[in-house]
């Protein structure tokens, strides 16, 4: 494919805020990390450390190797798994030695998960590869990446606002989102005697066509809960369309992990249900997407005349809550109950 052997001419960096960066040479002198320092602080340090061993060709074909194995359904790695690979080899032993301290400063700032290196473009290759499967990964040229910070979550759901109509369930009409918003984010690039500046703008199209690798931690979110059934015919849902894609899930923290509970008409939970992660291609431009799932055997004296499902996105870190309140309807009393999970994003 054409867009496979593409070379993309792009540099290698780290971060404007802060100046003066140490230079990207590997023999480079030690520079001291304060334990005070904020997870954000901490990442520029890291995306500092990544570009600079990725200026190394072997690196980057490493890196792109281990996201292309999926390990946990991401084209991402872990950055100590890159450290490993790389521990012995004296001209990383810099490099190595300042993401190793980085790492064991950041992990308990972020709920003890692993930082990463997702790199996009992956799936494309993969994709590519599957297309034309005489193409060789070997003969790629992969240029120095743009390095990119991973959206901050908080972040990212106070842009577009609190009512974004961002997901329409089981074929009901999604009301339009209330305001544009530009998930795009600055790309970081070494310019010169140890300057690391912001040169370009960044937006999931372009990640998934050029060398960007994006600095985040892994999501780290539970497995698949239990699904509970009742007598009656099978009931399936999870018909859905993302009306607004970066609000839930930025395009930094890749594919998105689902997650459904379903209630009956008195509040009784049905169905607690996790999906497999899926491509970010698949909910693009509004495109409806069926899960499929089975929820139950329908049986009206215990579900009632409907159902409720309350879709999240899931995310790594803390916990969150959910209060829904039903009113009487349908001969049925009025209820509500509250959700308690990992972090994750209500939709």
């Amino acid at each position: 494919m054409k867009k496979m052997f593409t070379s993309f001419l792009v540099g290698s960096f780290c971060l404007g805020f802060f100046g003066q960066c140490a230079s990207p040479l590997f023999e480079k002198a030690e520079t001291m990390v304060s334990s005070n320092a904020s997870v954000r602080e901490l990442q520029f340090k890291i995306m500092q450390e990544i570009l600079t061993l990725a200026q190394d060709e072997e690196v980057r074909r490493f890196i792109l190797s281990e996201c292309l194995k999926q390990k946990r359904g991401e084209y991402d790695v872990f950055v100590k798994d890159i450290i490993e690979s790389y521990r012995e080899v004296e001209r990383f032993r810099g490099p190595v030695s300042r993401l190793e301290n980085l790492v064991r400063l950041i992990k308990p700032k972020q709920d003890d998960n692993e930082p990463i290196v997702f790199y996009p473009r992956a799936e494309t290759i993969e994709d590519d590869i599957v297309a034309n499967p005489r193409a060789r990964i070997a003969d790629l040229e992969l240029g120095e990446p743009i390095g990119v910070l991973q959206a901050d979550a908080d972040s990212v759901m106070a842009g577009p606002g609190p009512a974004t109509g961002r997901l329409a369930s089981d074929g009901q009409p999604a009301p339009p989102p209330v305001e544009p918003w530009d998930p795009s984010l600055p790309g970081y690039q070494y310019e010169s005697n140890g300057v690391w500046i912001a040169t370009t703008t960044v937006s999931e199209e372009f990640a998934w066509e050029n060398d960007v690798f994006v600095i985040g931690s892994d999501e780290n979110v539970e497995k698949y809960g239990e699904l509970l059934r009742t007598e009656g015919g099978p009931e399936y849902a999870g018909l859905i369309q993302v009306t607004n894609l970066n609000s839930i899930e930025h395009w930094t923290s890749g594919k998105l992990e689902m997650k459904v509970v379903i209630h009956s008409a008195t509040g009784i939970e049905i169905s607690n249900k996790s999906f497999p992660k899926v491509k970010r291609k698949y909910f693009r431009d509004q495109a409806w997407y069926d899960y499929n799932t089975f929820v139950a055997n329908w049986n009206t004296p215990v579900i009632g005349a409907y159902m409720i499902e309350n879709w999240w996105e899931k995310d790594g870190g803390g916990t969150s809550s959910s209060t829904i309140s039903q009113p009487a309807s349908n001969g049925f009393p009025a209820f509500s109950y509250t959700i308690n999970y990992g972090k994750m994003t209500i939709i």
